[in-house]
């Protein structure tokens, strides 16, 4: 979810919090084995469920938080309260290797089917590829790469430069050109969280490699990115969180 939540705690009965939203506001209790029961109630409501909280010992916490929720193999609901947004949030635990904001409020279809059509060059990930494209057409506010396969840092970051949008990541410095024109300055990037040969192979079967870029017509003055490397793209490449 990408509403913030008041949260108030206790020692051994977990979590309660509530997000505020016009006239209704949701409410999500946490277990403390991770048990999430989700509702959403009339605002004049509140008060009393607020109360009857403080009345059990709970104690507001001095920081909102968001909700990550998940799904256990058992098919349980679980919870967890966190200061992380939902977005770069990974509940399998991978590291966050790159992330954009979202230039429109829901990703167009499209855009879905242009990733999905390109990532199907790419062996062995038909089932992580699924679950990629499902997270970034449910993404609220930014798509995401993370250090499950390279694969998805290259097609991320070809059209977030392609479309002049911002790259953050977490260490290192974002090459100022798409993976397709500068693939030798990509995989030394991201050599920070794969091994060379696995972005190499990724760019070879994406047909981005080094010997694909020397056979790519010379660039024109129109669609040149390095030389926009001075503009927006500078701030994209010294971006990181």
């Amino acid at each position: 979810m990408n509403q913030v939540f008041d949260v108030y705690s206790h020692s051994s009965k977990g979590q309660w919090g509530f997000s505020a939203s016009g006239s209704e506001v949701w409410t999500a209790e946490i277990k403390p084995g991770g048990a999430l029961k989700l509702e959403r109630i009339e605002s004049i409501k509140l008060g009393a469920q607020l109360t009857k909280r403080v009345r059990m010992g709970f104690t507001r916490m001095t920081r909102s938080k968001y909700l990550h929720q998940d799904m256990t193999p058992q098919g349980e609901v679980v919870g967890e309260f966190s200061e992380v947004h939902p977005d770069v949030h990974s509940a399998q635990g991978y590291s966050l290797v790159l992330m954009v904001t979202k230039p429109f409020a829901k990703p167009e279809q499209s855009q879905i089917e242009e990733w999905e059509t390109t990532l199907q060059s790419v062996g062995g990930i038909s089932e992580r590829a699924t679950a990629w494209l499902k997270r970034q057409e449910a993404a609220q506010q930014y798509f995401t790469a993370f250090d499950e396969h390279p694969a998805f840092a290259l097609v991320l970051s070809e059209w977030a430069l392609r479309n002049k949008q911002i790259l953050l990541c977490n260490k290192g410095t974002v090459p100022m050109v798409p993976p397709i024109r500068d693939p030798m300055g990509w995989k030394q990037f991201l050599s920070g969280w794969f091994t060379e040969a696995d972005v190499q192979k990724a760019l070879e079967q994406l047909g981005w490699s080094l010997r694909d870029a020397l056979l790519q017509p010379a660039a024109t003055d129109n669609n040149n990115l390095a030389d926009e490397a001075d503009s927006w793209i500078a701030e994209a490449g010294q971006a990181a969180f």
